[in-house]
């Protein structure tokens, strides 16, 4: 049975996911150009075959159902697109946007190499306008080796079943055109200072200068002019970013031919004591418990890609309805729509770096599980001691940390998940906390902890938990936990069910989840644990752990009875 989402049942091949896709940086000038693409597979060192194009909708991964293809990019094999447009050219320069392509990609238009880009989660661009004409062909060549190469690939496996999903290769997420005058603002770095009643902006560009203007529900509350790449903004009786109150500030900047639109939140994140002497997570310098989902941000029909801006809302909006505050973005970055959702409806996040390397099951699964400990340098079992895979991983870092750092939700960062490609952990974490010192730092989740980063971070789901003395020196948190399994007929493709506890009555596991957060969670508040997060936001594929369904048609529990059960962790944590 194909399964679909309400939103893959009625998309619109012919302009699928026309939103834009760079909130904090918008200008008028875009073109979308999802759609109807041509596509064929070639071996690497072939040109395509002007006979065998075949139709594929972008930007949705080759094999997924909404890209209307059932074929896999194999290693040794090239993936080919091509895209037939017409353009307006301008006096502007005209720039070539994807947010993601996976692996490897060159691309071409109108018979010229344009640049390439390597790693599969992070947006580029190229400045085309000495190439693009009224009538265009745009090519994309595409190499992945998923899990068999040097580069992240997340949940992704050639070989998939139990936890490990099917592929995506190719272009995933939006393929865009915009405009830019000389004078434009390139880039923009936002940081926060809610301690100091003050913004700091740091641009990139060619523009003689810059005026800013703050607005507040349409007031103005600050205006500025620079003719510098950097600028502070003080900002009088602040109103702070949280959780119940999700408060955004408009930005407006404008050079002498450029003017674009960005948001921020005044927030800090921060490890501070509560009345008890345990050390919690701080949202504003006030502790907070938070409580959150796994998310995977896998659907049936579109893979890695959500089949409609809707459907992104609707998800979060459940959550937030469940009473979560939090989402761990597990293993995979999303596109920075998603991010957006989370500023605006106080969805805090904590953000993994996608693992590569080699994984071994006994390694870094069963020995960790059993409490046998490693140590993360030079550590074939964790399957990253290749230099050249090492330089790849801060390769992509570097992307990833550049792309989200304005992000206002994103409160810590995931360098390593379960030991997967883990190394030198405790060099990385100090690495990322000289890039961004604003957010923490989950240095090794799950096992592997080489006492480094922000956080104890454990993973339990077979064995009570135990939670350290009061005075530690890095905050408690459950990272994962639950798993609980239940297949809803006719919402599954599921051949065969995975899970950590599985449940034929959907009565039965509501019972049982409600159990385990008030034995395992609520317990444990008072004695040092400071936010939990359950595994996991929806089913995927083989795992049907999830609180939705993989159609996100259904919720498996009761909404009303997990938000009261959240409502009873938040009251827990001494103010």
């Amino acid at each position: 049975m194909a399964l679909f989402t309400e939103w893959g049942e009625k998309l619109d091949r012919k302009a699928p996911l026309q939103e834009y896709p760079r909130m904090q940086l918008q200008r008028d000038s875009y073109t979308n150009l999802n759609g109807v693409w041509e596509y064929q597979i070639t071996e690497q060192n072939e040109d395509p075959d002007p006979a065998q194009w075949k139709k594929i909708i972008v930007p949705f991964a080759l094999g997924s159902k909404l890209s209307g293809t059932d074929e896999q990019l194999l290693p040794g094999k090239a993936l080919w697109y091509r895209k037939q447009f017409a353009y307006k050219p301008s006096y502007l320069h005209t720039w070539l946007n994807f947010e993601a392509v996976d692996q490897y990609c060159t691309i071409y238009m109108n018979g010229i190499e344009v640049g390439s880009h390597a790693g599969g989660y992070t947006p580029f661009g190229f400045d085309i306008s000495s190439m693009i004409k009224y009538q265009n062909s745009l090519m994309v060549r595409c190499i992945d080796d998923s899990d068999q190469g040097d580069y992240a690939y997340g949940k992704q496996k050639l070989e998939h079943s139990g936890m490990w999903y099917t592929p995506s290769s190719g272009i995933w997420q939006t393929v865009w055109l915009e405009d830019l005058s000389d004078g434009a603002v390139q880039d923009l770095k936002i940081t926060p200072d809610l301690n100091h009643s003050r913004v700091i902006f740091d641009l990139a560009g060619n523009f003689e200068q810059a005026q800013f203007i703050i607005s507040e529900n349409g007031r103005i509350v600050h205006r500025g002019i620079t003719t510098d790449l950097h600028y502070e903004a003080q900002i009088d009786h602040v109103h702070p970013w949280t959780v119940e109150d999700p408060f955004l500030y408009d930005v407006y900047i404008q050079t002498e031919d450029d003017v674009v639109k960005s948001y921020f939140g005044m927030r800090s994140f921060s490890a501070g004591h509560d009345q008890d002497g345990i050390l919690r997570f701080c949202l504003n310098n006030k502790p907070l418990f938070f409580s959150g989902l796994l998310d995977q941000g896998y659907t049936p029909d579109g893979l890695m890609t959500f089949p409609a801006d809707e459907a992104m809302i609707h998800e979060l909006t459940k959550i937030r309805e469940m009473g979560f505050n939090m989402l761990r973005k597990h293993v995979k970055v999303e596109s920075r729509r998603w991010y957006y959702h989370c500023d605006r409806m106080g969805i805090l996040v904590m953000q993994d770096i996608p693992n590569g390397g080699t994984y071994d099951y006994k390694w870094q699964s069963v020995m960790p599980t059993i409490g046998f400990m490693q140590d993360d340098h030079d550590n074939p079992k964790l399957g990253r001691t290749d230099e050249r895979k090492q330089k790849v991983y801060y390769e992509e870092l570097d992307g990833i940390l550049d792309t989200l750092y304005n992000c206002v939700s994103l409160f810590a960062w995931c360098p390593f998940n379960e030991g997967w490609g883990q190394f030198d952990s405790a060099e990385v974490t100090e690495y990322i906390r000289k890039y961004d010192s604003t957010r923490l730092i989950d240095s090794a989740s799950g096992w592997f902890d080489q006492g480094a980063g922000d956080f104890k971070s454990v993973h339990e789901y077979f064995v009570p938990l135990r939670v350290r003395p009061k005075n530690g020196n890095r905050i408690y948190i459950l990272s994962e936990f639950g798993g609980y399994s239940y297949i809803e007929k006719g919402h599954s493709e599921a051949q065969e069910l995975y899970g950590y506890r599985k449940f034929t009555e959907k009565l039965e596991l509501d019972a049982a989840i409600n159990r385990l957060y008030d034995r395992l969670i609520y317990r444990k508040i008072r004695k040092g644990l400071s936010g939990c997060i359950y595994t996991q936001v929806s089913d995927v594929e083989d795992e049907c752990n999830g609180l939705f369904t993989a159609d996100r048609k259904m919720i498996k529990i009761d909404e009303k009875k997990m938000r009261r059960m959240n409502e009873r962790l938040y009251r827990r944590i001494w103010k």
